[in-house]
């Protein structure tokens, strides 16, 4: 079932899209259990949902960027969880994608999310707040 959904956040349909990521966001948001299925899909040849989470985001310009909210929403929940978590969202340029949302969308509510999303990334450790700090996120949220 989650190699279809991630398959599907490269849809040609943007209202496919955005369901596909919603579906990944309401899995992600269960358990820590779920949200290791969607980093470590065991049935996905790419790795798991991580890359294509980010890469939906980064892809997501003018308005279907509002599409992109249950992915920035997904990133983070899937930081929230635990630590190891939080740590794959870090290594798959998650911070490039939200980092990305926080500076050039003009919604505030998905700056809101992106901004939500990285403090998940950073609240398990400091090694991890070490590695938001070293791609200098706090500047960039206090610029916003």
């Amino acid at each position: 079932m989650l190699p279809n959904a991630f398959n599907r956040l490269k849809d040609t349909d943007s209202q496919v899209r955005k369901n596909a990521a919603t579906l990944i966001r309401e899995i992600c948001k269960r358990n820590d259990s779920l949200a290791q299925k969607v980093v470590f899909d065991d049935e996905s040849k790419t790795g798991g949902g991580l890359p294509p989470l980010k890469d939906f985001i980064l892809d997501s310009k003018g308005t279907s960027a509002m599409n992109a909210l249950p992915a920035v929403m997904s990133l983070g929940f899937i930081a929230a969880w635990r630590e190891d978590l939080a740590e794959k969202v870090l290594e798959n340029k998650g911070i490039d994608a939200l980092q990305k949302v926080l500076i050039d969308d003009a919604e505030h509510h998905l700056k809101a999310a992106a901004a939500w999303s990285l403090g998940q990334c950073g609240r398990h450790s400091e090694k991890l707040s070490d590695k938001l700090c070293q791609h200098e996120t706090l500047s960039k949220l206090l610029a916003v």
